[in-house]
């Protein structure tokens, strides 16, 4: 029950949240300090690189082009799409009703928020499972397209930069094609231990150069993800694999980071508890309204299936963080805490896996 297949393809990790979490709020700052604050600014590149990684593996779940992906596609943009706003109309109700001090404006607040709620890791399911938990899957992995595309006007707009929203998403797209590019001639020429350093740095120079414009490296790293299905000689499977070794540690500290940074604040706790319950109500809408466009291809309690809050979410508000510290504490709290809670309510709701195999 505690095992979860963070979305995306990746092969599952045993209660990530429940355990990775709490384990950062105990070492960081606010704990006993083994991880101080010093070495959270140095561990950003962690976040960078892991935003990168997860946009690759969703931009090659939805670059497959299949028809079967393009109809899940569909279904599971609603279904966000339904969170985003649930969440997001929610909060923003509730801080105009509440006055709360906040440091970003209240919409910008509310619509991160509920770009972090619309993120989903399904339950674990075996290889040769066909049933709903497998389409859940799917659903889970496609779910965060559109809220990746709104993320990274999100970002723009708390950051301040420059360049207006729209910009900012389309420079991310340009980057991740490029970039993308660039690395498939060098997959094409290398093998070996050679690849696995051309693999490693293509993803580096996404989130590198996503972080110094100030623009998002998941939108990037989906962008480059996508293209690399398309191009031949099989690229996409390279990644995959070559970036299958580095999953879980990508996934563990950027967990422990998220605890780690977790820090009180009047917005944040007030938030926390609304963040809960709105996330539950709109995954559980969300999927329903999903079920009822494909019924043919989606299982009727769908929403069940997508409460557990998997990386994604964690991962976007960490990244917030970098980019505006003040506004971001109260969206880290309320997301990393609510993630716990979603996934012993997601243990309550959804229905029983058995217990595989460690792998």
């Amino acid at each position: 029950m505690l095992r979860t297949q963070a979305a995306l393809g990746l092969r599952p990790l045993t209660a990530p949240v429940i355990v990775f979490l709490p384990l950062g709020v105990i070492i960081g700052p606010h704990g006993l300090n083994w991880l101080s604050d010093g070495a959270l600014a140095h561990l950003d590149v962690v976040i960078t690189i892991g935003l990168a990684t997860l946009g690759v593996f969703i931009g090659i779940a939805v670059g497959t082009g299949r028809h079967l992906t393009r109809r899940l596609l569909a279904a599971s943009s609603v279904e966000a799409a339904l969170t985003i706003l649930i969440v997001g109309g929610a909060t923003y109700t509730l801080l105009h009703a509440w006055q709360i001090p906040s440091p970003a404006p209240y919409v910008l607040t509310a619509l991160t928020l509920g770009i972090c709620a619309s993120a989903s890791a399904a339950p674990w399911v075996s290889e040769s499972d066909q049933g709903p938990g497998r389409i859940a899957a799917h659903v889970a992995d496609l779910d965060d397209v559109l809220p990746i595309v709104l993320g990274g006007a999100a970002l723009a707009l708390i950051g301040a930069g420059e360049t207006t929203a729209w910009n900012a998403v389309v420079l991310s797209i340009g980057l991740g094609l490029a970039i993308a590019v660039s690395g498939w001639i060098l997959f094409e020429r290398s093998e070996g231990a050679e690849r696995d350093v051309f693999v490693l740095g293509t993803l580096a120079l996404l989130g590198g150069a996503a972080a110094y414009l100030e623009t998002s490296p998941l939108l990037a790293g989906l962008a480059a993800g996508w293209l690399w299905v398309r191009t031949p000689g099989g690229t996409d499977a390279v990644v995959t694999a070559h970036l299958r070794k580095v999953q879980h540690p990508l996934v563990v500290l950027i967990l422990i980071i998220g605890g780690a940074s977790i820090q009180p604040t009047l917005a944040g706790i007030w938030l926390f508890a609304p963040y809960v319950v709105f996330r539950t109500a709109g995954k559980l809408i969300g999927g329903w309204v999903a079920s009822r466009l494909s019924p043919h291809l989606t299982p009727s309690d769908l929403g069940a299936y997508l409460i557990p809050p998997g990386v994604i979410g964690i991962a976007f508000a960490l990244n917030i963080l970098q980019v505006a510290p003040d506004p971001a504490r109260p969206i880290v709290f309320a997301v990393a805490t609510g993630a716990v809670v979603s996934e012993f309510i997601a243990l309550l709701v959804t229905r029983g896996q058995p217990d595989p195999t460690p792998v």
